[in-house]
């Protein structure tokens, strides 16, 4: 077992994670001491968490985690899943890509008005 702040620097994510994870139910310390109230966690959480911080970086909202990892999913739905993730993130890179070329006609404007 790994106190809480050996366990962060083990997996590379701060203290104050943890503990967010720990109040949205994602991850659970393994044991709580209930003099000292230190956390500690386990070896095995580790892929855990790491799915976690897989589906974060992927563009998951924490609650939609917390969806996916309470479901055992069929490699189907995951695969769905992703694919609607994907398409969200293509709309959405569409959408900045026109600001920005909105912003480039605003600046050449400007220029052109000296």
């Amino acid at each position: 077992m790994l106190k809480i702040g050996d366990f962060s620097k083990l997996a590379r994510v701060t203290v104050k994670t943890l503990h967010h994870y720990e109040q949205m139910s994602l991850l659970r310390p393994a044991w709580i001491d209930r003099f000292t109230g230190y956390r500690y966690y386990s070896l095995q959480q580790l892929p855990r968490l790491n799915r976690i911080l897989a589906l974060k970086d992927l563009g998951f909202s924490l609650g939609e985690v917390s969806r996916l990892l309470d479901r055992e999913l069929s490699a189907g739905q995951l695969r769905a899943m992703l694919e609607e993730k994907q398409f969200e993130l293509e709309r959405r890179a569409q959408a900045e890509q026109r600001r920005l070329e909105m912003v480039a006609v605003r600046l050449s404007e400007i220029e052109a008005e000296g």
